[in-house]
């Protein structure tokens, strides 16, 4: 028979999973791990324009013109594969500077952010599974005789351990010609000189405390699962037992 149980614990064991996913896959496409010290503003000037109005006795009247400028201020910063920067003749912009991949020169892609973008994608991949495995675990309480909590629980910490090898490889790349233009010449390994550390940075390192949590959270949510009223329930015959 198919039954499906949801608890407290299994609901919130889901849904940190989820944010972890989602905080770690920000902190993959987002360019905001270094925040360069040198500032942009632009000057955005739009126009409303009005045609003429003729009127029945052919008088002519016209609006004038409004212009308001806003200012924009943009600093530059870079992620992992992309990067955002003032351009001549295009203003500012975000793209990713890995044309080829893992195969890019590492003049261009540091060979520490390659690896750091390896073990990111690894981490991300491997939470993303667990998120599904937290649905199935809602129907099923083991896959050939191994019980789905715990080896999601162990997934969960291969992926922050493998998030947080990324976070330490990033800063070894920062002796990188690409940070020493951003941050200035004293950039050096574990040292961004005048840059700051951007909100990608933290998302990935709040990602990887959720990794932890969840792995912990999963033992109760597999215990909430065996109390001794919800196998009461499913042995009376209901298909969906909802228990806080």
């Amino acid at each position: 028979m198919c039954y499906i149980i949801i608890t407290g614990g299994s609901l919130i064991w889901f849904l940190l999973t989820l944010i972890a996913d989602m905080l770690i896959a920000s902190a993959i496409v987002t360019p905001k791990w270094l925040i360069g010290p040198a500032a942009y503003t632009f000057a955005v000037t739009p126009q409303s324009l009005q045609q003429e109005n003729v009127t029945k006795s052919t008088a002519i009247s016209e609006t004038p013109i409004t212009t308001t400028t806003t200012t924009a201020v943009r600093y530059p910063s870079v992620g992992i594969y992309t990067r955002c920067k003032a351009m001549k003749d295009i203003g500012f912009h975000c793209g990713p500077f890995d044309l080829d991949g893992f195969a890019t020169d590492s003049s261009i892609y540091p060979t520490a952010w390659k690896a750091s973008m390896f073990f990111i994608s690894l981490g991300f991949v491997l939470l993303t599974l667990t998120v599904l495995c937290t649905l199935v675990s809602c129907c099923r309480q083991s896959v050939f005789g191994k019980s789905i909590h715990n080896m999601t629980a162990c997934a969960q910490v291969i992926a922050g351990i493998s998030v947080m090898l990324a976070l330490f490889l990033h800063p070894v790349g920062w002796s990188a010609a690409r940070v020493q233009l951003l941050c200035g010449p004293d950039a050096e390994p574990f040292y961004a000189a005048g840059c700051s550390i951007g909100i990608s940075f933290y998302c990935a390192a709040t990602g990887i405390l959720l990794c932890f949590m969840c792995a912990g959270i999963s033992i109760k949510a597999e215990s909430s699962n065996m109390r001794s009223h919800v196998k009461r329930r499913v042995e009376e015959g209901e298909r969906l037992v909802c228990i806080p």
